[in-house]
């Protein structure tokens, strides 16, 4: 993980290889947040409506880099 804070928005939206590159995390251990989920310290991540992939809110990254 990266010693500073990522430089993202807020309100914006990111899919799972931009959190990545981020947070500086590998792919298995960012999958390994968003399947425990916000409430036991993991990443809340919703799938997009048009293709099912996975996007994360820049607040949340923020939220999960804080720890």
């Amino acid at each position: 993980m990266t010693t500073e804070p990522p430089k993202v928005a807020e309100n914006g939206l990111y899919s799972v290889k931009e959190a990545i590159e981020l947070l500086g995390l590998k792919k298995d251990k960012l999958y390994k947040a968003i399947k425990r989920g916000a409430r036991c310290g993991g990443i809340d991540a919703k799938p997009r409506r048009d293709n099912g992939r996975l996007q994360i809110t820049g607040k949340e990254i923020l939220r999960y880099w804080r720890g």
